[in-house]
């Protein structure tokens, strides 16, 4: 197996990826949380081993859709309108308005970053390429 594939399947069964659809269940399974950024200080203050899997939006969007199948809520902390415009285009379905708390790590959380590759400091982008994002899948090991 390739380190990739090592990756992939570590994401996979981090992220509760059995293969079996969860969607008949009552209770949420856990939460897909996108950022904008990893802040260190959502996290438990106890060791955690994080697993980093770098993804392309193609696979974002199939990846979340079978998350929400498998029972997982969706919530977004991405305020850049570009940003959540280019993954509306690529098919991830955000809500209309982000969280506006400050994110805090529960356990069974699969936090998604989606970063510009290269930000320009103090400067809003009104349009962001597909080519222009960074996205990695985080979870606890």
């Amino acid at each position: 197996m390739s380190q990739t594939q090592n990756s992939q399947a570590a994401a996979a069964g981090a992220a509760g990826a059995s293969g079996a659809s969860l969607a008949t269940e009552s209770t949420p399974r856990g939460r897909v949380v996108l950022l904008n950024a990893l802040p260190l200080n959502a996290l438990p203050r106890a060791h955690l081993e994080l697993d980093v899997l770098p993804v392309s939006l193609q696979e974002l969007a199939q990846w979340v859709q079978r998350r929400l199948q498998e029972g997982y809520t969706l919530i977004h902390y991405i305020r850049h309108p570009a940003t959540i415009a280019t993954l509306r285009t690529l098919g991830v379905s955000l809500s209309e308005q982000p969280n506006s708390g400050l994110y805090s790590y529960e356990p069974g959380d699969i936090m998604v970053v989606v970063t510009l590759r290269s930000p320009a400091r103090g400067q809003e982008q009104p349009q962001v390429q597909p080519e222009e994002l960074d996205v990695r899948i985080v979870a606890a090991l």
